[in-house]
């Protein structure tokens, strides 16, 4: 196994498409044009998490770099330093114990597998590659791996919402994830004997492994990364999907479409396809107070469709009147003004500066030093991975984690803490009600009685 070092950083990146905007554009490509009418206070693409998600993939490139073997070492070291976080963010055992070992343990057994299956690997941290025919568009690809017989591309993400999947369904195709596809094919241009066989030719069909790490958040079966096979063939096809996107969007007139690609675009406030469904709601509104003109009982309405037209206006206004607080922050932030708005400082919460001290004086006042804590058992989860699994026989991790898991599973059970709405074409089973639920027991019943 043997590792390298990223490549020096190219020239400054367009604002016209990247690895995390590439699903957007092929998707929209008018999503490029509108988002150049955003004022600038829009392009301050900072906050917490972005900063905090900055410094475990430079604790990661640490890692991967260094090969450091005790991670110990790195408990309490401070990463991610910048003008919007100057004092960086210390890793504490807390996100030792979420987001760094989690990735380290993965990245472990990939090297064990693919060594094993194919003989060998090596691979690249923290490289930027440029996509050949477009101009100034690059990406950072967080690992790019080689083995005799296949190619990779490795992401980390570290936040704790809904997990991305390494691929997703189309029409009844699945395909790779677009921005994964951006780092494999641009990967594949800067670093070609990555990508190569042995002898350095170039084999279309050769296996190209797209895998996403998102620790804090998990998939079926309680896996924290998602993985898809695709192909340098693919891959190339993307890129012919991603020129013609990008000479769309740069065009007259280019496509508007909304959709799951939305989720992160700051252009939903100003897009019509989300600001529309405002003069939707007006008329529905105009519909409904016609109603008060009619004798009760005279007019029926059609719940049903109503709740359907108001549901979708639901969904998308949350996510545009989302971005609209979020973009308007940011604007009187950057020192504009906006008639009627200003900020004010959020509710303070208090917080110790000295907890230890306050504790010692609680004590010294009379209260019990027991009083001063509280204890509470660590979730299902955590026990199992935390405590159980590093207790448990096998030789490898995913072995003692499935051990660990039927240990607990004595103890536990999954329950639902209710219902939720969701599209009708979301592949979870429909809730059973307590309407159902009676029905069939009365039906069970009446089976058994012979009633």
């Amino acid at each position: 196994m043997t590792s390298k070092k990223a490549a020096p950083a190219p020239e400054e990146h367009s604002d016209l498409v990247g690895g995390s905007s590439a699903a957007r554009r092929i998707a929209c490509p008018g999503s490029y044009q509108m988002e150049q009418k955003l004022p600038p206070s829009d392009g301050r693409e900072s906050s917490t998490y972005a900063d905090e998600g900055t410094a475990l993939h430079e604790c990661m490139a640490y890692i991967l770099t260094k090969n450091i073997v005790d991670l110990d070492e790195v408990l309490g070291m401070t990463f991610g330093v910048s003008e919007s976080s100057p004092a960086g963010y210390v890793i504490t055992k807390e996100l030792m114990r979420d987001a760094i070992i989690p990735c380290v343990d993965f990245f472990d057994d990939l090297v064990d597998r693919i060594e094993a299956a194919d003989g060998g690997f090596e691979f690249l941290i923290e490289v930027r590659c440029e996509m050949p025919g477009i101009p100034r568009s690059f990406g950072t690809s967080d690992v790019l791996w080689r083995s005799p017989k296949r190619s990779g591309v490795v992401d980390w993400k570290f936040g704790a919402g809904v997990p991305v999947k390494a691929s997703y369904v189309v029409d009844d195709k699945t395909r790779g994830n677009d921005q994964l596809m951006y780092y494999g094919r641009s990967g594949q241009h800067s670093y070609p004997k990555m990508f190569c066989e042995d002898d350095g030719t170039v084999n279309p069909k050769r296996i190209v492994e797209l895998t996403i790490v998102q620790p804090r958040s998990r998939y079926e079966q309680d896996e924290i990364f998602s993985r898809h096979n695709t192909s340098i063939k693919e891959l190339e096809e993307f890129r012919v999907e991603l020129i013609r996107a990008v000479a769309e969007a740069t065009g007259d007139s280019p496509k508007i479409e909304r959709g799951e690609h939305c989720r992160f675009a700051k252009c939903k406030k100003i897009c019509p396809a989300f600001t529309t469904p405002g003069f939707q709601l007006a008329q529905m509104s105009a519909k409904l107070n016609k109603m008060k003109e009619e004798p009760l009982g005279t007019v029926a309405v059609d719940w049903p469709e109503l709740y359907s037209q108001l549901l979708d206006y639901a969904t998308i206004a949350e996510l545009a009147a989302k971005e609209i607080r979020a973009g308007a922050h940011a604007f009187l932030e950057s020192g504009e003004k906006i008639p009627g708005w200003k900020l004010v400082d959020s509710r303070p919460t208090e917080q110790y500066v000295d907890e230890q001290g306050a504790v010692r004086h609680a004590i010294g006042l009379g209260a019990e030093e027991s009083q001063c804590f509280e204890m509470k058992t660590k979730s299902p989860a955590r026990l199992r991975d935390d405590v159980l699994a590093p207790l448990m026989e096998g030789k490898t991790k995913k072995a003692r984690e499935e051990a660990a898991k039927a240990e607990i599973a004595k103890f536990t059970r999954k329950v639902s803490s209710g219902t939720t709405l969701a599209k009708g074409d979301d592949n979870r089973e429909d809730a059973i009600l307590p309407s159902d639920l009676m029905s069939s027991l009365a039906n069970k019943l009446a089976a058994l009685t012979g009633r």
